[in-house]
């Protein structure tokens, strides 16, 4: 008999068996009862609801016995227990293995509870007590409870720090005596204040807020010092207007500075709408003016298709970050982004609405191109008569608005063809894919770079062949997780057309689109455990990539303005920004990342459209976090480094973090990472002089 013919007889002698074995039933299945429930009046209390495998009912001394997962529910009080007796004269109730006690504000875990369903008093041994709205987690070997909002406890500990299971909190008080009011406070005796569970203060007494309703009233005040802005001070009141809406105004005094406030006003109107806006006012005293910053954010889900996010960015003068913020992100900021942003999800794509405006801080001025507005709709991989060709199709209409200056209108449109993965002996897959563009602008530049009413049009295409493989292992570890190990290459080869673009106005990436013949090649390995309950943790995740001209290189570039050029903080937007010739190689430069544990800090995030989205996403880790991650650039024919940065973050849950970075950049031309097609391909390079030709810089 042949190999492929045994293989088929056995396959068909499980399926037999399988649909044998399924229609017999267990011997024991007719023996399986489902759970009873019965229910008690006690004298003086609402009625009690039992549920159980067995329950047992002594009428001589009216006392209940139920064993089995028990389930007892009274008015809005739950418990569970392993084993329950309920003497119901008395009104006391006992349970042992397993306890979980629940109310609207509380959860119980214990091995034994004794309460009286009368009055809802009772002891616990060894029990936990979690405080619900507050995360207040209370361990102790007695607790009293003498109602559903007060307890007594003895030797245990406290804490408002999220605990996961097996890692000790950040700090935690000890205790002898504790005193419990929810939504009042926690008076301790004899504590020890731990963190990462070592003691390391005593105090005799303790008196902690423990409120379960938010409550208005001052915050508590800070004080401090530093070489710009003298000695500060602030004062924050808390005011609770409602559950769903409150305000934080805090009046701040500065000694070198001045004096002014925050309010800080935040609301959810519903689980899918909330806010939050800040307004910084301050009255300079060394330049003599009112300042003011006011940034915010808003998101609302009309219905789940329809969205909408409001974001602003206003200052009341350009040097309003570098002279007061500590934040060197956001002195470097060239514009104060706001916008409106509305998206229409349909079955097969989407419409989008966006105004947006950027208010120059650093670069830019009033002759600057405001976005207001642009309308976009996306159709997404529509297969024509169920065909093997995807079809998508991308169409944006653009206002171009400045305050001085001429505005102009453009239509983007770009239709998509490509197919799902070609695989090959399921090892390799291909992936073909053409982008076709054709774009329209209402007014362009002349021959002498200025501004002209004459529309103009560009037509191009992108086309690709991506190959790419993935190669993986997995070992078992101890406790019934594994540790994954994927290879994953990847070649892509891109070509787009010369075009000519001097007559085009340049305001994005989408109105520079430089000629591209490229081979892109990328290795990503990466290691990564995974837990028996499905969690996820990065060890290595190491990136290698370069790209290389089949053909001909690119012969002019861009210049990377440096601070201090002329170009870095022009007040003018240049129509079209000066070039320069360079000699671009064969070979990029070669780029390696790599990312050593579980990377907590956000990258950028974009939505279906490929459009970054309004509001930064983090990810908050759950366990302690030492993560470094590299990103170089090695130029293969200097044999050293053009750029090498580093990383290194600890973070603490969400209580803290701690991070230092470097940066180091040689000399010469900078390598251009990505650009409209492809994120990862190094087609070209900016260029670094210390004077920028005067090139193409009117704005007429």
């Amino acid at each position: 008999m042949g190999r492929g013919l045994r293989s088929a007889l056995c396959r068909s002698v499980l399926a037999l068996l399988s649909v044998v074995v399924v229609a017999i039933p267990p011997a024991f299945s007719a023996q399986a009862k489902p759970p009873k429930t019965v229910s008690a009046q006690p004298g003086s209390a609402q009625p009690i609801d039992i549920t159980a495998e067995h329950i047992e009912y002594l009428q001589g001394t009216d006392v209940y016995e139920a064993e089995g997962s028990v389930v007892i529910v009274q008015g809005p009080l739950r418990l569970t227990a392993d084993r329950v007796t309920i003497m119901m004269l008395s009104g006391t109730l006992i349970a042992t293995g397993h306890v979980h006690l629940s109310d609207p504000k509380s959860d119980m875990r214990s091995e034994r509870l004794e309460l009286d369903v009368n009055t809802e008093a009772g002891v616990v041994t060894n029990g936990e007590l979690n405080i619900k709205f507050t995360d207040t987690l209370v361990t102790g070997r007695l607790f009293q409870r003498f109602s559903e909002d007060h307890y007594r406890v003895k030797d245990g500990s406290f804490t408002n720090c999220d605990v996961k299971e097996g890692v000790p909190p950040a700090w935690r008080f000890t205790f002898k005596d504790l005193d419990l009011n929810m939504g009042e406070s926690v008076y301790a005796k004899d504590l020890w204040l731990c963190v990462n569970d070592i003691p390391v203060l005593p105090l005799p007494t303790l008196t902690y807020p423990v409120q379960t309703n938010r409550r208005s009233g001052f915050l508590v005040p800070t004080a401090g010092y530093n070489t710009v802005f003298g000695t500060t001070y602030t004062q924050g009141y808390f005011w609770a207007i409602n559950p769903s809406r409150d305000m934080t105004v805090t009046p701040n005094i500065m000694t070198n500075r001045g004096y002014g406030s925050d309010i800080d006003y935040r609301y959810i109107l519903n689980r899918k709408t909330r806010g939050q806006w800040l307004l910084t006012f301050l009255q300079d005293t060394t330049e003599d003016r009112k300042r003011a910053l006011l940034t915010g954010t808003h998101v609302q889900q009309v219905n789940p298709d329809l969205s909408i996010r409001v974001q602003a960015f206003l200052v009341t003068d350009r040097s309003y970050l570098n002279n007061l913020s500590n934040s060197g992100t956001q002195r470097a900021l060239p514009s104060g982004d706001s916008s409106l942003y509305i998206n229409q999800r349909f079955a097969n794509g989407n419409l989008y609405l966006l105004g947006q405006f950027l208010q120059p801080i650093t670069a830019g001025g009033t002759n600057t191109f405001q976005r207001l507005p642009e309308i976009g709709h996306r159709l997404v991989d529509v297969a024509p008569f169920d065909g093997p060709l995807l079809v998508s199709m991308d169409t944006t209409l653009a206002n171009f608005y400045r305050e001085q200056g001429f505005g102009l209108n453009r239509v983007d449109l770009m239709p998509t063809l490509s197919t799902d993965v070609l695989e090959v002996g399921h090892v390799v897959g291909f992936l073909p894919k053409v982008r076709l563009r054709e774009i329209y602008y209402t007014k362009s530049v002349d021959s002498n770079g200025v501004g002209s009413h004459k529309p103009v049009s560009r037509e191009t295409f992108w086309a690709s062949l991506a190959g790419t493989s993935r190669v993986d292992r997995r070992f078992g570890l101890s406790g019934g997780g594994t540790l994954l190990h994927t290879i994953e290459p990847y070649v892509v080869y891109e070509y787009v057309p010369p075009t000519k673009q001097s007559d085009i106005i340049q305001i994005d990436d989408v109105d520079d689109l430089p000629k591209k013949n490229l081979i892109t090649y990328s290795l990503r390995s990466r290691l990564l455990e995974q837990g028996p309950e499905g969690s996820s943790k990065n060890w290595v995740d190491l990136t290698v990539a370069q790209s290389y001209h089949p053909g001909s290189t690119p012969n002019e570039t861009r210049p990377f303005a440096l601070l201090g050029d002329p170009l870095y903080a022009n007040a003018t937007a240049p129509l079209q920004p000066p070039s320069i010739p360079v000699d671009v190689r064969k070979f990029s430069d070669i780029w390696t990342r790599v990312v050593l544990g579980n990377p907590v800090i956000p990258g950028l995030r974009t939505d279906q459209f490929g459009r970054p989205l309004r509001t930064a996403q983090f990810t908050v880790p759950q366990e302690r976090q030492l993560v470094l991650t590299l990103d170089t650039f090695y130029d293969p024919y200097r044999g050293m480094f053009s750029q090498f940065n580093t990383d290194l973050r600890y973070q603490d849950r969400s209580l803290w973090y701690v991070e230092v970075g470097q940066r180091f950049t040689n000399g010469g031309n900078r390598v251009r990472r990505g650009d409209i097609w492809n994120p990862i391909s190094f087609n070209t390079v900016f260029a670094s002089i210390p004077c920028l030709p005067r090139r193409r810089r009117s704005t007429s």
